[in-house]
């Protein structure tokens, strides 16, 4: 039987994975959402890059989904010059960086950035860094247009590198013009996610979806938590939110990154707790943009977030321009791979009990009464019928120790659930009673080699086809018996979870 991880894995897309064939490669290997990243390139080569993902997701057979990801209020070092092949300007420990207001090709020592209040801003003593801290300097003079900053953590100043000022307060829009483009652009190409960075607060996200809801589009709405400002109203982010990202780069700088990994179990149990899906990004095979094998340490990472519950984890540079794109998703999938099978192994030797989210909702209860019949006769999977992905969400949410099989007809559900843990999203034309049904379950599971003959499955269904947003059963069926049965009525206990 072929083996499947539960973790999902997001590639962020660029240069070093360009090319159907290549993204064919990426999702075989267990990719399972393309991020475009917005901050970088312009909308026609993001255009071009989804026309790629599009038909490779065709060719690999499986749904894709892709998460745009606005760049927000994120401050830039604008264009910067190669020097002797570094692909930017060294700058070493002592050395003086003159950073003016014009836009300035950056190069001798003088570089602008993409924030035109930057001078104005950044006062004597104030810490200015670079590319996620890797890079830092102080400013030490300030005049009209420019102002001098002395280096103390030296490296190479590349064009449009992030930039930090954790003693500088700055005034920019939680949703800038460049943003609004993107996100008309991604309305008009049918995205599934839209990833708000910088989020500070519940009303930055809800000026988002309100702009989305009066365009009648369903993209979902992920907010990246990057600020310590996002921390103090976490409890109203994650209600305004379709689900969160963990972005660990520029939250190790804006706060003291010793706090990070406990940030991080916080935000994952909340999440599990709100029935909502996280992503944990940032580094997390950083090594790999240039060696062909990660660190231990990058491993470990990878393994705990994993630990934690985390629904699913994200490449950045290491499939966007690093060398070795395919294998830094083998390895994700690898640690992945092994990391479940301890966890899964503990659950069954321990006897874990379902999770609990605070969703009280029939497809919730629903859930749980499953979770516990899979663990208690050995199911080898779960299927679901979710036209909308509601069902599915709650699902995969309670961490079920078996693949979850989950049904709908409509393809941009389906690219959706592709984000959601455990969950397999399969396209299916409702079926007309629970014998079809059944019958469907069967040929799907074995030509997807989930189970064999003989193999216990769970199925949640007895909808009518008048209302197939309804649940009223839960099946026991060995794969490969015959059914031939009468549908049980059309009374629903309770419709698809929100």
């Amino acid at each position: 039987m072929t083996s499947m991880i539960y973790t999902k894995i997001l590639a962020t897309m660029g240069p070093a994975c360009a090319g159907v064939d290549n993204l064919v490669g990426l999702f075989d290997a267990g990719v399972d959402v393309c991020r475009l990243n917005f901050s970088h390139g312009n909308l026609d080569g993001h255009a071009a890059m989804l026309g790629q993902i599009r038909e490779a997701a065709g060719k690999a057979g499986r749904p894709i989904a892709i998460l745009g990801d606005l760049g927000g209020p994120k401050i830039r070092v604008g264009q910067v010059a190669d020097q002797g092949g570094t692909g930017g300007m060294p700058v070493g420990t002592g050395d003086d960086l003159i950073i003016q207001r014009s836009p300035v090709v950056g190069q001798a020592g003088r570089v602008s950035t993409t924030y035109d209040k930057f001078v104005d801003d950044v006062e004597v003593g104030h810490r200015i860094l670079i590319e996620d801290g890797l890079l830092r300097f102080v400013c030490t003079e300030k005049y009209r247009d420019e102002l001098r900053a002395r280096c103390t953590v030296g490296g190479v100043i590349k064009s449009s590198k992030g930039v930090n000022l954790p003693n500088t307060t700055v005034d920019v829009p939680s949703v800038t013009d460049r943003d609004w483009d993107a996100v008309e652009w991604a309305i008009q190409n049918d995205l599934d996610y839209l990833a708000l960075s910088f989020v500070r607060s519940a009303d930055d996200l809800k000026m988002l979806r309100f702009h989305l809801q009066r365009k009648h589009n369903p993209i979902e709405v992920i907010a990246k938590i990057e600020k310590p400002e996002a921390l103090a109203d976490m409890d109203n982010i994650l209600a305004a939110s379709d689900g969160l990202m963990i972005a660990r780069g520029d939250l190790g700088v804006e706060m003291d990154v010793a706090q990070v990994p406990i940030i991080q179990k916080d935000l994952i149990r909340r999440c599990r707790s709100a029935g909502k899906p996280v992503i944990v990004a940032t580094q997390m095979l950083q090594s790999m943009v240039e060696n062909a094998s990660p660190t231990r340490a990058e491993v470990s990472d990878v393994a705990n977030a994993i630990f934690d519950g985390t629904d699913a984890v994200m490449l950045s540079a290491e499939t966007s321009v690093g060398k070795y794109p395919l294998g830094a998703v083998h390895t994700m999938n690898h640690v992945a791979e092994v990391t479940e099978a301890y966890l899964l192994d503990k659950a069954r030797t321990e006897n874990w009990s379902a999770p609990r989210a605070a969703d009280s909702a029939p497809a919730a209860a629903l859930a749980r009464g499953a979770w516990r019949i899979v663990s208690d006769i050995g199911a080898k999977l779960v299927v679901v019928w979710s036209q909308t992905g509601a069902t599915a969400k709650v699902f995969s949410k309670h961490h079920f120790p078996v693949p979850i099989v989950a049904f709908s007809s409509d393809l941009r559900t389906l690219r959706k659930m592709a984000m959601q843990y455990g969950v397999i999203p399969v396209q299916m034309r409702a079926p007309d009673d629970m014998t079809s049904t059944i019958a469907a379950t069967d040929a799907v599971v074995v030509e997807h080699k989930l189970a064999q003959a003989g193999d216990r499955i769970v199925i949640v269904a007895g909808w009518s086809p008048a209302m197939p947003n309804t649940m009223n059963g839960i099946i026991i069926h060995t794969l490969g018996e015959k059914w031939a049965i009468v549908h049980p009525g059309n009374a629903p206990n309770g419709k698809e979870g929100k």
